[in-house]
């Protein structure tokens, strides 16, 4: 009955997508609001739908209902309810319902709070996002239904994937990353219908911005999260490998920051808006095409689903945007040239168009370097190799770029620099970029790499700093503010501004701490009989004993841990596993992490030897890594101030009858 009902959420869900992008598209030609509203109302019944579909799924799962395929593929009697819950997003099918569920929602929320506001581009936005649901009601109607039936009926299901049943981080990462990847289809609808009505003055690009940011924040905390699981979960030591998936999450990630950089200049200049418009649409059909690498089975990955008939679909669909995309893009093309102020060759306009220029070399390179194992198999049916040397070496350089640009964009002037502004913005951060190169060296840093990001993180910080006090003052002296109460003021009043500081320090954080956890890790293996001792860096590791038992929560799950003592600038007790799953060929590691914020001490077992007691240990000291996590933080809580709505003040009666002036007009959001 539950299946049953879910089947038919999913029917209704394609049938409302389908009127309300029709009633969309005839309510611009008969200037019909009631159509809208009945649209309207119909995209808000697909998100209803899609919720009735999530929720039939997750009952499913937590009963064990067998008869349905994707329940017993992914599910188990022994499985923990909270497991057996967030499956949901576990495996191919549930996860296309989930991202469904997520993009209605998109949808539904820009809708309704648009609804009597822009009311030309609207009905357009509304056609495009009901279109784009449309697509996935049907992806799971014909070639992914989540409810499909089996029989006969198993008396015991497979089991979730072992990796991601292996660590409770399969209940952030995977949402963070959905929310972003879907909410990144509102700016391509707005996109669509400011080229469609002929608007593309710079009310579209003060709407989309706002939109573009929120699902960028979820994006970055996804990715940021999606690193911290591979790190905590795979036993390997690091965090980034390059791996195809991890690529298809950054490349929309490349592609919205791109946009978000342009659009100032779009906004406050006229310009770079040919750019503004295509990143919009290279930033969906970037997320088609990360969609389509994790579920077309096509790519070797951890992340990866297996082979199924949904990447036909997905390849279309990516045809289909990037057609109307670009097709619309070509159309408008008179309109879009021009109507630039003039700049000089160092200004922030420059600035930001190198930005943007280095932006798509990079996803280039990514792009390149994640398809052309694809392309050489599909064309010669040869087998390469892209992997983490050839991306570090293409694209650490682009990254320090920006990491310069980052600083030195924003304290540019609009229009033109003269060279005594450039004097006067970066004699001190140059001094002080020096300055931290040479106490690092002093204080025994060597690396190279490590070196230049530190004295390239200085050297930003400076400039936004210095931006920051300069205007504190300014504000303090002329108000007399005290100097706390002036920086708070002037950041709270100018937030896309200050945030966008406080979002590139959160950057400067996590790239000095890729830097030098990358290149001053070290490591070695070692194998220890109970009661030897190994050391690593500062630490001293003894083995104590080896211990193979059921795992309390899944009897069916064979846990063989090594117990160990550690002493150094951290002491005390770990454990580290091999744990064997029934749905798993090979047994996954649980590695074992000790954390400080000056580095981390990480232990994975590689093997042992039952009969004699003997382990296999994969040891690391891996430095400054909990700072990419408080980097990412900053991020995310720096971003949310940015797009938070500003208070706007009251208006005050000068005298008894005198009339209050008009408050400004809210920005659509």
């Amino acid at each position: 009955m539950i299946p049953t009902i879910g089947h038919a959420a999913i029917l209704i869900g394609l049938a409302l997508t389908v009127y309300a992008a029709v009633a969309y598209v005839l309510s611009t030609r008969r200037g019909d609001r009631r159509a809208a509203t009945s649209a309207r109302r119909a995209v808000i019944g697909s998100f209803v739908a899609a919720l009735v579909g999530c929720l039939a799924m997750v009952i499913s799962l937590l009963a064990h209902d067998f008869s349905v395929l994707y329940v017993a593929e992914n599910n188990a009697t022994t499985t923990p309810p909270f497991i057996s819950a967030i499956s949901l997003w576990a495996a191919l099918e549930g996860s296309i319902l989930f991202w469904t569920l997520l993009a209605t929602g998109w949808a539904s929320l820009v809708l309704w709070r648009n609804r009597d506001r822009h009311r030309a581009l609207m009905p357009w936005v509304g056609a495009t996002l009901a279109g784009v649901n449309a697509f996935f009601f049907a992806v799971m109607t014909w070639p992914g239904n989540p409810f499909l039936r089996t029989s006969p009926v198993a008396a015991e299901g497979i089991g979730p994937n072992a990796l991601l049943q292996n660590h409770p981080f399969m209940a952030l990462h995977p949402p963070l990353l959905y929310l972003g990847y879907t909410g990144m289809a509102v700016p391509f609808a707005f996109g669509v219908a400011a080229l469609v009505t002929k608007r593309l003055d710079e009310e579209w690009l003060r709407i989309v911005r706002r939109w573009t940011l929120i699902p960028w924040i979820f994006l970055t905390l996804g990715i940021t999260a999606g690193a911290w699981w591979s790190y905590e979960v795979l036993g390997w030591g690091g965090y980034w490998a390059w791996d195809p998936v991890e690529n298809a999450a950054l490349l929309p990630w490349l592609t919205a920051t791109a946009f978000v950089h342009s659009s100032m200049v779009a906004e406050r200049r006229g310009g770079l808006r040919i750019w503004t418009g295509a990143l919009v649409v290279a930033t969906f059909v970037l997320t088609l095409v990360g969609t389509f690498l994790t579920r077309s089975g096509i790519v070797a990955s951890v992340h990866s689903f297996t082979q199924s008939a949904i990447g036909p679909w997905f390849l279309g669909g990516i045809l289909v945007a990037l057609t109307v995309g670009l097709g619309l893009l070509i159309w408008r093309l008179p309109e879009l040239i021009g109507g630039s102020r003039a700049s000089g060759t160092v200004s922030r306009e420059s600035a930001f168009l190198l930005n943007n220029v280095l932006f798509l070399g990079l996803t280039f390179a990514v792009l390149f370097g994640t398809l052309l194992p694809l392309m050489v198999a599909a064309t010669s049916g040869d087998t390469i190799s892209v992997g983490a040397p050839w991306f570090n070496s293409v694209t650490v350089p682009i990254f320090v770029a920006l990491l310069f640009l980052m600083g030195v964009g924003p304290a540019l002037p609009w229009g033109t620099a003269s060279w005594s502004t450039l004097r006067q913005r970066f004699s001190l951060p140059v001094v002080v970029g020096v300055a931290a190169v040479g106490i690092a060296l002093v204080f025994g840093l060597r690396q190279t790499g490590a070196l230049g990001t530190l004295g390239l993180a200085a050297f930003v910080a400076t400039v936004m700093a210095d931006e920051v006090v300069r205007g504190a003052r300014a504000r303090s002296r002329g108000r007399g503010e005290h100097p706390a109460t002036a920086t708070w003021r002037l950041a709270s009043r100018n937030r896309r501004r200050y945030g966008g500081y406080a979002v590139h320090f959160g950057v400067l954080v996590m790239a000095v701490a890729v830097a030098i956890s990358s290149g001053l890790a070290i490591d070695r293996t070692v194998t220890l009989a109970p009661g030897e001792t190994a050391s690593i860096g500062p630490y001293r590791i003894t083995h104590q004993q080896l211990v193979v038992e059921p795992l309390a929560d899944d009897a069916r799950v064979i846990e063989t841990r090594a117990e160990l003592a550690y002493d150094g600038p951290q002491s005390g007790t770990l454990a580290t596993a091999l744990r064997d799953y029934p749905s798993s060929a090979t047994a996954i590691a649980t590695p074992a992490v000790r954390t400080s914020l000056g580095e981390d001490l990480y232990v994975t077992l590689l093997a042992s030897d039952p009969d004699t007691g003997a382990v296999t240990l994969h040891l690391f000291v891996n430095p400054m890594v909990a700072w990419i996590w408080i980097g990412g933080a900053i991020i995310g809580v720096a971003s949310a101030f940015a797009v938070w709505p500003e208070r706007r003040r009251q208006p005050s009666v000068a005298r008894e009858g005198a009339p209050a002036p008009a408050a400004a007009p809210a920005e659509g959001a």
